[in-house]
């Protein structure tokens, strides 16, 4: 076996402290041998990846790098991996691992092959362990000889931005994050636009701290951002400076010293946020600037805030002497605006007739897109349109009636229809016909499924018809189209989107247990490639439709044993968030199934309360399902976690929350 002097370099620094597997890498050790299978790719530097094990001192077992040449082979080796080693020996979603430059073995990794390049794969059992490497060494031996693939595709910059949007939109954390790092590497996109998708995810996920401390802030506040952006940087500037509970006056102190100087931020449109934390930052700046007009207006909005904060914002507004523009009725004040610039008004006119119709509901931008230059709907714009279920037969009728070649240009809003549904009323039947365009694409990215999965929660909350829910459920179950969600490849996609279909009214409970019953029967027959964690959520669900389905697989003693004895190590408590409380009651009933010795507590709270509060401080592990920020607790929550863990969920359904909890009770037993 021989390397080159910076393979050796590389091979030094890997198996040095911590990393117990190859001391000193002695010639004599029995890892020498072994090894020399597996070292052979980092000369060839082929198809097949470079698998080395790692193996801390008081580890159970030894987990497996396999680091790949660039990122596009890292994407070619990810279904291959899959396929090798996943459910059978070792979990694998699919990720690629976020290696950590001040551990030496994680940077020595990211010196030689970069980021983007390398999974971690960690077996739970040392008979796992045995079964996880061999599978590997099958891998290697079927690649080796195989010619490397030098051709690599793009994925659109619009694409990836429709991706992102849409991921945002279904909660889908870990599929966010990626796609966002997958724009800033293909760029075609300025940094003050990568930095307002980061701090808009960020905010979706509460990440006040990480909002706060981002380079880009001082810059982000000079640039007009949208509001959303605002928003989430207002909403974190305000939680994480009443954490000791200080006094108005102390806050107004607190604004003015800031660095960064994001009182920028706030300005009329502000006044009508539906974020609790951006308003009490909005009454801040008008108590700072003592601000009568932008007062008053915020006075009119009946968001839940501090009773001692409205009090002082209305000593500010009664020095006002003339009534609010921002109180004002959009309508009216549209009007004050024309009157005070008349000499605009003919020039906007002239514009208005050489340029496209103006877009300003979700029926007009269904209609712009018959044209091959339609955008997107802003976001911003967006939110304050109708909600789609005010118009949701004809939102429905327009999409239906739509050529295939705008389904592009429909899908590229998709997020924002998802964003801006409301929950009380549901547009179902536009959720139906956007299922119906989504099944009938040319793949299912997972940025697709969870929008699909987003999509039936919404249809299902609505209520539909006998004949709409059958015609659904028959759709998804189609001989055609099955295969492309329905898989042990997509079991948190595919048990997210049963799950839903049973534990919500049921407009026909025949075709419900059909539903189930196609859904999951392939994943039932190779049961034992899924998650513990899948296979109960699996039992539950067809059980629920009476369905008495064996989800056990045959386990050896020792495996038994030491998933009990690893269980002593989890967390007394752990708090499971979602908007969604049939997820929630599905995932806490998984984990006291799964986990009897820990307890659950659930929330779906949209604002903070004390017993949220009291829940979260408690909690050692939490786990958050993200949706719509200004319509959840996630802020709260992470302001008040002290030391707990905080993972999230790739999605809004049981499958993806039950995924999470087991990767953070892993992560906080090690």
């Amino acid at each position: 076996m021989s390397t080159m002097p910076s393979n050796d370099h590389f091979l030094d620094a890997f198996f040095s402290v911590p990393n117990t597997t190859w001391p000193n890498r002695e010639g004599s050790h029995p890892s020498a041998t072994y090894l020399e299978r597996f070292l052979g790719a980092l000369d060839e530097r082929g198809e097949a990846p470079l698998v080395l094990p790692r193996k801390d001192s008081g580890w159970p077992t030894a987990c497996a790098y396999i680091v790949c040449w660039t990122p596009s082979h890292a994407a070619r080796m990810r279904t291959l991996i899959y396929a090798a080693v996943a459910q059978n020996w070792a979990e694998f979603d699919g990720r690629l691992a976020r290696l950590r430059a001040d551990d030496p073995i994680d940077a020595a990794v990211l010196a030689a092959f970069g980021a983007s390049t390398t999974y971690v794969l960690r077996p739970p059992t040392p008979s796992a362990q045995q079964g996880m490497f061999t599978a590997l060494n099958r891998l290697v031996s079927t690649l080796e000889h195989r010619p490397p693939r030098i051709s690599r595709i793009v994925r659109p910059v619009g694409r990836l931005l429709r991706d992102f949007e849409t991921s945002l939109a279904a909660g889908q954390a870990a599929t966010s994050l990626e796609l966002l790092e997958d724009i800033e590497r293909t760029g075609g996109i300025s940094h003050e636009n990568i930095a307002f998708l980061r701090i808009r995810r960020l905010g979706q996920l509460g990440e006040d701290d990480e909002i706060l401390q981002d380079a880009a802030l001082p810059t982000v506040v000079l640039t007009e951002p949208p509001r959303m952006v605002r928003e989430a940087i207002l909403a974190a500037w305000y939680r994480a400076s009443t954490r000791d509970r200080p006094d108005s006056a102390e806050l107004v102190d607190r604004m003015r010293a800031y660095p960064a100087d994001i009182a920028l931020l706030v300005d009329g449109s502000l006044v009508m946020t539906d974020s609790a934390d951006a308003w009490a930052a909005a009454a801040i700046v008008a108590l700072a600037r003592g601000d009568a007009s932008l007062a008053d207006g915020l006075l009119g909005n009946e968001v839940e805030a501090p009773k001692a904060l409205r009090g002082l914002l209305d000593e500010v507004a009664r020095k006002s002497r003339h009534p609010s523009p921002y109180a004002a009725p959009a309508e009216e004040r549209s009007r004050a605006t024309e009157a005070e610039s008349p000499e605009s008004e003919p020039v906007a006119e002239m514009e208005a007739t050489d340029t496209k119709p103006a877009v300003n509901s979700w029926l007009s931008w269904l209609a712009s897109l018959h044209s091959d230059h339609a955008d997107s709907p802003e976001v911003d714009l967006a939110a304050t349109w109708p909600a789609p279920g005010e118009v949701d037969a004809e939102l429905a009728t327009a999409i239906d009636e739509l050529p295939d070649s705008a389904a592009t240009r429909l899908f590229a809003g998709l997020g924002a229809i998802i964003d801006c549904d409301e929950y009380a009323k549901p547009a179902w039947r536009t959720s139906e016909a956007l299922i119906r365009r989504h099944l009938v694409g040319d793949s299912l990215t997972p940025s697709d499924l969870g929008a699909i999965s987003a999509l039936m929660a919404i249809f299902l909350r609505g209520g539909p018809n006998v004949d709409a829910y059958r015609d659904v459920l028959d759709y998804l179950t189609d001989k055609d189209f099955r295969g492309r969600w329905a898989s042990v490849a997509t079991a948190p996609a595919a048990i997210d989107i049963a799950d839903l279909v049973v534990t919500s009214p049921s407009a026909d409970r025949t075709v419900q247990q059909s539903f189930v019953s196609t859904a999951l029967d392939s994943l039932h027959a190779q049961r034992h490639r899924l998650t513990e964690a899948d296979r109960v959520l699996g039992e539950l669900a067809t059980s629920d439709v009476d369905l008495q389905w064996d989800w056990s697989i045959d386990t050896d003693t020792d495996t038994e044993n030491e998933a009990e004895s690893e269980a002593n190590g989890f967390p007394e408590s752990i708090l499971l968030y979602s908007l969604e409380t049939a997820v929630l009651a599905r995932a806490k009933a998984a984990v006291e199934r799964l986990y009897p010795g820990v307890h659950v507590s659930v929330s779906s709270a949209k604002v903070g309360n004390d017993t949220l509060r009291d829940q979260t401080r408690r909690a050692r592990l939490i786990v958050l399902a993200t949706r719509r920020a200004t319509h959840a607790a996630t802020g709260f929550i992470q302001a008040h976690a002290r030391e707990a863990r905080i993972a999230y969920a790739d999605g809004c359904g049981s499958g993806s929350m039950m995924r999470a909890i087991e990767k953070g009770l892993r992560f906080t037993d090690e």
